[in-house]
C-alpha cells in the first residue's frame, strides 16, 4: 500500500465511526485534527486513533491500553491478528457505550 492509499483507508475508517456514533445516537464527540482522531466522552474521558504514516499503521489509544494495527487482507489487525473495529468496541464498552461496527 502507498501512502494515498494509506490516507484514504483511514479517512474511511473515521467516517465509519463519525457515521456510526450519530447512527447510533451516541453521546460522543469526534474531533479530527491531522493525523489524529479524538473521540471524547461525557465523563471526559478519551479514546485516541492515529495514523503512523511512517509505518503504514493505525495506532488505538484507550483506556484499554495502546494498540497497533496494520492493513492486510482487507482489514486493519495487530501483529497477532486481532481486529481494530473489536479492540474499538470493546473500547467503547469501557466508556459506558454499547456499539457495534
Amino acid at each position: 500500500m502507498n501512502v494515498a492509499e494509506f490516507h484514504q483507508k483511514i479517512e474511511q475508517v473515521w467516517q465509519q465511526i463519525e457515521e456510526k456514533i450519530d447512527d447510533e445516537g451516541l453521546s460522543v464527540d469526534t474531533e479530527i485534527q491531522g493525523a489524529v482522531c479524538t473521540l471524547t466522552f461525557d465523563d471526559e474521558s478519551q479514546i485516541v486513533i492515529n495514523k503512523q504514516e511512517a509505518m503504514l499503521e493505525l495506532w488505538l489509544a484507550s483506556k484499554l491500553g495502546g494498540f497497533h494495527f496494520a492493513y492486510r487482507n482487507g482489514e486493519w489487525v495487530t501483529a497477532e491478528g486481532h481486529s481494530f473495529w473489536t479492540y474499538l468496541e470493546e473500547a467503547f464498552a469501557r466508556h459506558g457505550e454499547q456499539i457495534s461496527f
